[in-house]
């Protein structure tokens, strides 16, 4: 659950900053995650998972929530009816969008306003790469990033481009979508161009779907490094269909208890980087800035959210060496406004608030002749926020750290061995301390984490072997609490989980892919709204997650993938004292993609959930025994065309 507001809102619902060289941006195993700036990922202590433009082909997923959903310890919920799934990384449950940080092109796009990152707004077709780094990011990337970070990478305008290309797609539930992609490059500038435009019926009643989705970026690619400005706009009308009781979704699973309910989201999206090679380093900048106007209609009224976000991020990259270490060196400021106005006609509400954060961060990189790299950053930051309720304000000012150490010894020619011990925190938002009344705001203390994994990792070719046990202790953990109806901080609680992932080329004609994950959540000690909770399991975490798939390569114009996805039992949302009568249901996955290449043309079909499974990932204990739950799509299936002018 949520803050009220944000309840309603879930009830209703760049440029890359790096060095630039398409020759590298090409190259296995670039990253940008690990440090702000291009580097490889063999050259950062920690793992970092690469999901490329082929993974995603093979994938057979219609939207980045669908790539997301296959990969070891990430769980995707649908508790709203949007295309915006939750993106839960190592075991947050309804707040995992609130601990795990999504990027684009290394910009900040999840939500302050406790709503999942709007990742429909990026066209799949548009993705170059997704990059995973597991474990706390918040010395780099600052609050929300405890459980890791996300960062899709889209195609960037190069030199010498001259290409273009057209798709469309079809399926089930009335689904079709039109796009187009043009990039133009000559020796200094470069542009880019992409529309695309999806509508969908959805599986519920009452859940239409129209997006539209336009991006637009130049660059000019100078001696010392590219200049880039990217706008894009998106615009979502969404119906809502509600959630469903155990009795509606045995009567009617595919219906709505809310026909009238509906919700229109526009969003801007502004970024001017700028990357500078100096004689002893690397200079680079952003200057972004997000604005976001959604109008729902929910409880017989309407509710508006207008959102803006105005940051800038200076950092500078020094590499060095004294004696027979080598070090790189990356330290920088970031610094942003967040203005928040909201009215909701049904409970004659209206507030508005700003938050402020300023913060520096350093880290430093070493590397020995002996194959051990070490890194050691820690960061400062600041956060100032006024709030305005019923004619009542409400100020408070607050600084929290972050830290990291980390470790990695290679060995042989392909293995590895890393260990992290580290710092991170989530900063409680406006929505998360607002009190809906004539009071004074219900400000929170910050989330803290104790951050502990060890790793190993092998890389040979295309084979691929990670391991990974990682455990988080929290203090103060943001969530809501459902007797008091308002967010809290939680007494002490524990992430601890296991990541296993291989990837094997078995021959030139099979790949094999197969991840698990292990994860447990719980209470350490403590009482909650006076029921004791020590040792109790935190709701909307599953223990076990499996995935495995199988693709069969016969040329280089024909794969044909099919993968299979486990998900098991889990708690209950508002369950956190575990007496609710029963667990979510586990719940099996199949899936089946082809894709072929003929010339120019690119045809992919699949096949979703091919058994017909009857699930839901998102489901909320009531009382009397009874819940509700958001009914997850049935078999479904869907055809992409591409057609390319020149090149893929």
């Amino acid at each position: 659950m949520r803050s009220p507001c944000a309840l309603i809102v879930l009830l209703c619902a760049t440029d890359v900053v790096a060095e630039d060289s398409s020759s590298q941006l090409s190259a296995p195993g670039v990253v940008v995650t690990g440090s702000r700036f291009l580097q490889r990922s063999s050259e950062f202590p920690v793992g970092v998972q690469l999901i490329t433009s082929d993974d995603i082909q093979r994938s057979g997923a219609l939207t980045i929530s669908g790539v997301l959903a296959k990969q070891a310890g990430i769980v995707t919920r649908d508790n709203s009816g949007s295309p915006n799934r939750q993106i839960d990384l190592r075991g947050f449950g309804v707040f995992g969008d609130q601990n795990t940080l999504v990027l684009l092109n290394g910009q900040r796009i999840s939500e302050n306003e406790q709503t999942p990152a709007d990742l429909a707004s990026i066209a799949l077709s548009d993705v170059e790469r997704i990059e995973i780094m597991r474990g706390s990011g918040a010395v780099l990337y600052g609050g929300g990033a405890t459980a890791g970070t996300i960062n899709v990478i889209t195609r960037a305008p190069q030199a010498g481009d001259r290409s273009a290309r057209i798709s469309s797609t079809a399926g089930s539930y009335g689904t079709w979508g039109l796009g187009g992609h043009v990039m133009f490059g000559g020796e200094r500038l470069a542009t880019g161009v992409s529309v695309n435009h999806l509508a969908a019926d959805n599986y519920r009643s009452n859940n239409d779907l129209l997006q539209d989705n336009f991006q637009a970026e130049i660059r000019w690619l100078g001696d010392r490094g590219p200049i880039g400005v990217t706008v894009a706009k998106s615009r979502q009308d969404l119906r809502l269909p509600g959630s469903r009781t155990a009795t509606q979704i045995a009567q009617d699973r595919r219906g709505t208890s809310t026909p009238d309910d509906s919700v229109g989201l526009d969003s801007t999206r502004t970024v001017v980087s700028a990357t500078q090679k100096v004689d002893w380093g690397t200079l680079a900048a952003d200057v972004s800035h997000r604005e976001r106007q959604s109008q729902s209609f929910q409880f017989g009224g309407f509710n508006s959210i207008n959102s803006r976000v105005t940051g800038f991020s200076p950092r500078v990259y020094v590499p060095f060496s004294t004696g027979p270490l080598t070090h790189a060196l990356t330290s920088g400021i970031d610094w942003d406004s967040w203005d928040f106005r909201n009215r909701i006609d049904s409970f004659s509400y209206s507030g508005e608030g700003r938050q402020r954060n300023s913060a520096f961060y350093v880290m430093n990189t070493i590397s020995l002749n002996s194959g051990t790299r070490i890194s050691l950053g820690v960061r400062q930051q600041r956060v100032e926020t006024d709030i305005l309720e019923s004619g009542v304000q409400s100020s408070r000012s607050r600084s929290v750290r972050a830290s990291e150490f980390a470790v990695r010894q290679t060995f042989g020619n392909a293995w590895s061995i890393y260990a992290k011990a580290g710092s991170s925190f989530r900063l409680a938002n406006i929505d998360d301390v607002r009190c809906f009344c004539a009071g004074s705001a219900n400000f929170l203390e910050p989330q803290t984490s104790d951050d502990r994994e060890v790793g190993l990792e092998s890389v040979k070719g295309e084979d691929r072997f990670t391991a990974a046990l990682f455990r988080s202790n929290l203090e103060n953990e943001i969530l809501f609490d459902p007797v008091g109806f308002r967010n809290v901080n939680l007494p002490p609680t524990q992430r601890l989980g296991l990541e296993i992932t291989a990837t094997k080329r078995w021959s030139p004609e099979w790949l094999i892919n197969a991840s698990y994950s292990w994860t447990r959540a719980r209470f350490r000690e403590g009482a909650l709204s006076g029921f004791s909770v020590a040792g109790k399991e935190m709701p909307l975490v599953p223990a076990q997650k499996v995935f495995a798939s199988v693709s069969f390569l016969p040329n280089e114009l024909a794969t044909v993938t099919a993968s299979v996805a486990y998900v098991g039992t889990q708690r209950f949302d508002n369950d956190q004292v575990n007496t609710f009568n029963a667990k979510m249901p586990s719940y099996l996955l199949v899936d089946l993609t082809a894709t072929y290449l003929q010339d120019r043309w690119r045809v992919r079909g699949s096949v979703l959930n091919l058994l017909g499974t009857d699930y839901f990932t998102y489901g909320i204990a009531g009382a009397g025994g009874s819940y509700s739950a958001y009914p997850a799509a049935g078999r479904s299936a869907f055809v992409a065309v591409e057609y390319f002018f020149d090149g893929r």
